[in-house]
């Protein structure tokens, strides 16, 4: 499936806009399904959520085990550790990756390496405004 990037304004209005590869998806949990747009992200370990999403699907963080996680700037994140069920709208396949959830504005939703890129094979076409998503058969 191919999906086009996303247009996002930069902070800085004198400048272009930044074109991101954000998908739609579709995150399942025990008590709920959160629906929005997960950004691909080749350079994250693992996928990473904010915590308000791990309320809304219904998983209770207390007592999970828990990673660390630094950021470009060196900044680190401390996630707590849950499987989940992973969909991407508009693809059948459905897929359980273990994702981080941490408390950060910063982070919304990060489609990273671990589980993710296994499942699927990623495509990135940014000159032509395009990354294609395709399930991997195992």
């Amino acid at each position: 499936m191919r999906f086009q990037y996303f247009k996002i304004p930069s902070a800085d209005p004198s400048r272009k806009w930044i074109s991101r590869p954000l998908i739609p998806i579709r995150v399942i949990g025990p008590k709920g399904i959160w629906e929005g747009y997960g950004l691909i992200d080749s350079g994250a370990d693992r996928s990473l959520f904010n915590t308000e999403i791990a309320e809304e699907i219904g998983l209770r963080l207390t007592n999970s085990q828990t990673e660390n996680f630094f950021g470009i700037e060196g900044d680190r994140l401390k996630a707590n550790l849950h499987e989940i069920r992973l969909q991407i709208l508009g693809v059948d396949k459905e897929v359980e990756i273990l994702a981080g959830f941490v408390d950060s504005p910063g982070v919304g939703a990060i489609l990273g390496q671990d589980g993710f890129f296994d499942a699927f094979r990623i495509k990135f076409e940014k000159d032509h405004g395009i990354v294609e998503i395709t399930p991997v058969k195992k």
